[in-house]
């Protein structure tokens, strides 16, 4: 066999072993999931960056939901863990002193608040402002 066809066999099967390494993870591994739905429509909220960090620790972990607004983390420490979440156009969101532990996932289900309710909230409508016209 020559040297480039070993290169490409060589390189297919890497390949090949990622697909099938990558995408079997099993469910019984999962540490930490839950889903994000938009507070105001309950629908759910996708590319949501969620970020992962240990209580007193600096590493940290990322992942984004998907379009059916689904996260999950699989290599979590048993330890108290730190989560962000964040996206453009809404409120971001944090949830401290969640505990992972070695044997039972933990589920989170997360309101995002879009930040035009912000907006309406600092709306004085509910509040109206006496003015006062002065007639010379």
């Amino acid at each position: 066999m020559s040297p480039l066809k070993k290169a490409i066999w060589l390189f297919s099967l890497i390949l090949l072993a990622q697909l099938v390494l990558g995408n079997n993870r099993n469910p019984a591994d999962i540490k930490l999931h839950g889903y994000v739905t938009d507070a105001l429509t309950k629908k759910p909220v996708s590319g949501v960056l969620i970020s992962v960090t240990a209580t007193g620790g600096t590493g940290k972990m990322e992942t984004t939901t998907d379009a059916n607004g689904y996260f999950c983390f699989f290599q979590l420490p048993a330890a108290m863990v730190n989560l962000q979440f964040d996206k453009k156009g809404y409120q971001p969101h944090k949830r401290t002193g969640v505990a992972i532990r070695d044997k039972n996932p933990v589920k989170l289900n997360i309101e995002f608040i879009p930040e035009s309710r912000v907006e309406d909230d600092l709306d004085e409508t509910e509040y109206p402002i006496l003015k006062i016209f002065e007639y010379d």
